[in-house]
């Protein structure tokens, strides 16, 4: 949002800005209220760092991969492999 809809970015700051007392409700805080987990102003939360959960999501599951594309060719520093050796083509 902040690099590719700044006027909605500006909004999202706003509202962190006048949550933070309690200003979106009736009854005030207990403390101070923030919109990001880092429990600072939004405007300088750091938003561009990468969760532990963020990293999971993103890796492919390589028992997946190798379902879909199959066993690769290539050199490893063991050996080399291709499909016609582990098909039992090879001479």
């Amino acid at each position: 949002m902040r690099d590719h809809r700044p006027e909605e970015w500006a909004d999202a700051v706003d509202f962190d800005r006048r949550v933070r007392k309690g200003g979106a409700s009736a009854a005030p805080l207990d403390g101070e209220a923030f919109l990001h987990r880092s429990r600072v102003p939004l405007e300088i939360a750091p938003i561009d760092r990468v969760t532990a959960a963020e990293w999971r999501n993103r890796q492919i599951d390589i028992f997946d991969e190798l379902a879909e594309q199959g066993d690769p060719d290539g050199c490893s520093p063991y050996g080399c492999r291709s499909g016609s050796v582990w098909d039992g083509t090879a001479a």
